[in-house]
Formats: C-alpha cells, sequence, structure tokens
C-alpha cells in the first residue's frame, strides 16, 4: 500500500486555512452573515448598540451600529464574507471529493500492483511445477536404467551361482569317486600287507622246523 500521509496533511492545511478565514472574518466584522432578504431590503438601521444574531451555519456575531453611510458598506462586507465562507465550503467539497478520488486511485493502484505480483508468483509457481516435472521426469529414467542394469547383474549373478552350483556338485561327485577308490585301495593295501606278514610267519615258522 502506498503511503498517503501528504495528501492527509494538505487537506489538513486546507481546513485549518479555512477555519482561520472565518474566524478572522468574525474578528474583522462584528456581525452576522445575513440572509439575501435583508441584503436585497437595503440599508439597515440598528436601534441598539449592539444586535446579537444568529445566521444559518449556527455563528453568533454582533452588528454594531453606525452612521447611515456606514451601514451600506457594513452589509456589503457582511454579504462578501458570506460569499467567501460559501466559497470556502465548496472548496472544501471539492477538496473531499478530490481525497476520494485519491484513495480510490490508490486503492485501484493497491489492486493493479497486487494482482501484478499475484500474475508474477503463479508465474513462478508453473515454473517451478514445470521444473520439478522434468526433474521427475529424469529421475524416473535414471531409475529405470538403473533398475534395468541391477535386473541384468541379478540375472548373471543367479547364471553365475547356478554354474558354480552345477561346478561345485560335479566337484562333490568327482571327490565321491575319488573316496570310494581310495578306501578300496586302501583295503587291498591292508589285504597285501596281511598276506605278507603271513607268509612271512609260515616262512619263519618252517626255518625253525629245520
Amino acid at each position: 500500500n502506498q503511503d498517503n500521509s501528504p495528501r492527509i496533511n494538505r487537506n489538513a492545511g486546507y481546513e485549518s486555512q479555512r477555519s482561520g478565514n472565518v474566524v478572522g472574518a468574525k474578528e474583522t466584522v462584528a456581525s452576522s452573515m445575513v440572509s439575501p432578504d435583508a441584503v436585497d431590503s437595503g440599508p439597515i438601521f440598528d436601534n441598539e448598540p449592539e444586535q446579537k444574531v444568529q445566521n444559518d451555519d449556527h455563528y453568533y456575531v454582533f452588528a454594531i451600529e453606525c452612521q447611515h453611510p456606514e451601514q451600506s458598506e457594513f452589509v456589503h462586507e457582511t454579504y462578501l464574507i458570506e460569499q467567501d465562507a460559501h466559497n470556502m465550503i465548496i472548496e472544501s467539497v471539492d477538496m473531499n471529493y478530490d481525497s476520494k478520488q485519491i484513495d480510490q486511485n490508490d486503492h485501484d493502484a493497491d489492486l493493479a500492483n497486487e494482482r501484478e505480483l499475484l500474475a508474477s508468483l503463479i508465474k513462478k509457481l508453473k515454473c517451478e511445477i514445470d521444473e520439478g516435472k522434468n526433474r521427475n521426469k529424469f529421475l524416473e529414467t535414471s531409475n529405470k536404467v538403473f533398475i534395468d542394469k541391477l535386473k541384468g547383474e541379478i540375472k548373471d549373478f543367479k547364471n553365475k551361482n547356478n554354474s558354480l552350483e552345477l561346478s561345485n556338485n560335479q566337484f562333490k561327485e568327482a571327490n565321491n569317486k575319488l573316496s570310494a577308490e581310495n578306501d578300496l585301495l586302501y583295503a587291498d593295501f591292508k589285504k597285501s600287507q596281511a598276506e605278507l606278514k603271513r607268509r612271512d610267519s609260515i616262512e619263519y615258522a618252517s626255518e625253525m622246523e629245520l
């Protein structure tokens, strides 16, 4: 929102000037603003030294007794004061209208600025959304590539594992065969050893008989 302080001070100055003009008019001529009928009727001759009069604007002034030639001038000056007051009222109305118009213009300017700011924020948000979508697409593509690669590696690992299991099974079979052959060889060795021992015993016994 824009600062309206200068505008408020200007209006306050106009109001002070208006009040000063009215007070000065009261002090310059100690008289009331008379109605147009009194002006049109000609000179006013007062019988009392001072007469209290009230006009439509509720201002109380006093009419001072004067000579006949001066009475006409007094009425003329009073009429001019009334005209000045009327003009000041019109100026005050105009100033109020101008003040309202300025306020309306400021309000419209604020709305325009807010709309512009909102449009800028929406545009920025759309750009961020688009960037987010692009990043998500890139991540999805990268993840797909990574997943496909990982699946391939897992498949290769399974194949290698199956191959190793097959090799291991073959090794186990070969080991079992070797173990069986070793057992047979060991059994044959034991038989041969027993046979040799038996023969040695027979030969020793024969020698002893001789």
